[in-house]
């Protein structure tokens, strides 16, 4: 359990460390995409423990779990390392990041509701699985701008594209981590609160659709996991009051007999 906490702590920390470097002056706020692949191996080896009830080995499926958290770091350096012009790249990036995230939030949950008692870790792990629906969305969306160019429009600029619009006109060698990816990381975070202020639209049918995704997994997420920390804080509540009333309805104990009335030898 102790482990268990420290990771809820831990990934809360890195993903707050992410959002906080996306506001920073270009060129620190990439700081945010190469965080994304810090959060990913943390979810890996920690969530790649055994987390199911009474599970004392390890499991096939948990060593999947992190050879897929593995490939997606893999996948991701690979893109950000290639030219703006074979982001193709980045579509083993979409395939494995997005099962890895998805399976990562089950085994959260698989892990929240194994808490008996609610304090700060565990609120912190809440927390945390939400901020990691945004990051992994907003890196999903910078992947698709990348492999398919004009997937989200600026409207506020007239529906330029929201990433390579940036571009010099000879960035044909222009490396995918040279991006700045902050925008589409905030309309991921806006369409997860399902927000939409309408500055940033989805320009074609799988942009249309992945937003559409993103905006039923917040709501689910928050319903789902308020839904369990309700159930386990109530539980919590009823365990301390039936404490304190059995403490209530004991006899008082008798007093210590005193050295004279205690009988002699």
């Amino acid at each position: 359990m102790r482990r268990r906490h420290r990771f809820y702590r831990h990934v809360f920390v890195v993903s707050l460390l992410v959002m906080a470097s996306m506001p920073l002056p270009y060129p620190f706020r990439r700081l945010a995409l190469s965080g994304t692949a810090v959060l990913i191996g943390l979810l890996a080896v920690e969530l790649g423990q055994p987390v199911r009830p009474h599970q004392t080995r390890r499991h096939w499926s948990d060593t999947l779990y992190r050879w897929s958290g593995l490939a997606g770091i893999v996948f991701q350096l690979i893109w950000m390392a290639s030219p703006t012009t074979f982001a193709f790249v980045g579509f083993p990036v979409l395939l494995v990041i997005t099962l890895f995230i998805f399976w990562s939030l089950k085994r959260l949950l698989i892990c929240l509701a194994q808490e008996t008692r609610i304090g700060m870790p565990v609120l912190s792990g809440a927390v945390a699985g939400y901020l990691l629906l945004g990051i992994s969305g907003g890196l999903l969306f910078g992947v698709m701008e990348t492999v398919a160019p004009g997937s989200f429009l600026n409207e506020s600029q007239g529906g330029r594209e929201l990433v390579l619009s940036q571009l010099p006109l000879n960035a044909a060698g222009l490396q995918v981590w040279s991006l700045d990816f902050t925008r589409i990381h905030y309309f991921a975070f806006v369409s997860l609160t399902t927000v939409g202020y309408g500055d940033i639209i989805p320009g074609t049918p799988p942009a249309q659709m992945a937003s559409v995704a993103l905006s039923i997994c917040g709501p689910l997420y928050l319903a789902i996991v308020m839904g369990l920390l309700i159930s386990r804080y109530t539980l919590q509540s009823e365990e301390e009051q039936a404490l304190l009333t059995e403490r209530e309805s004991a006899p008082p104990a008798p007093p210590p007999r005193s050295g004279a009335d205690s009988d002699g030898p």
